[in-house]
């Protein structure tokens, strides 16, 4: 496993492949879940901001009642399956070779496609991935 370093100093250890596909994606908790008519998912989840843009933020009224602004995500139908496999217990492995059985695509294709999908939904907070047995962080 080979080591880097990020701008801040501290050492991140760089995953395999398989590690990464072994990690279970954990839904955070702060995310606000609505099913719509169609049966796909509107995602609602507290916008994060750093210290110094929140102050500006609320000193412009675009926080109501102490509580950062609310965005939202829609999923196509492929972003719903894929939410709703994650459960903790299912792996990015798993989870990707349900997306290329509902597909019919490739397992490679799922495997990058699910990895991206995923990556982007952490990127943004609204999960965070798990690496051990019992799909706690």
């Amino acid at each position: 496993m080979k080591l880097f370093s990020n701008n801040k100093g501290i050492v991140i250890p760089e995953m395999t492949r398989g590690e990464a596909m072994a990690c279970k994606p954990l839904k955070n908790r702060d995310i606000t879940e609505n099913r719509k008519d169609d049966g796909l998912v509107m995602l609602s989840y507290p916008l994060r901001l750093k210290p110094l843009f929140a102050d500006v933020a609320k000193k412009f009224g675009m926080w109501k009642d102490g509580n950062p602004p609310i965005k939202r995500l829609e999923l196509d139908e492929m972003g719903t399956l894929v939410w709703d496999m994650i459960d903790g217990k299912n792996s990015v492995r798993k989870i990707a070779a349900g997306f290329a059985k509902k597909y019919q695509v490739l397992p490679r294709e799922a495997e990058v496609a699910t990895a991206s999908f995923l990556r982007d939904l952490g990127k943004r907070g609204l999960i965070a991935f798990s690496n051990n047995k019992n799909g706690t962080k």
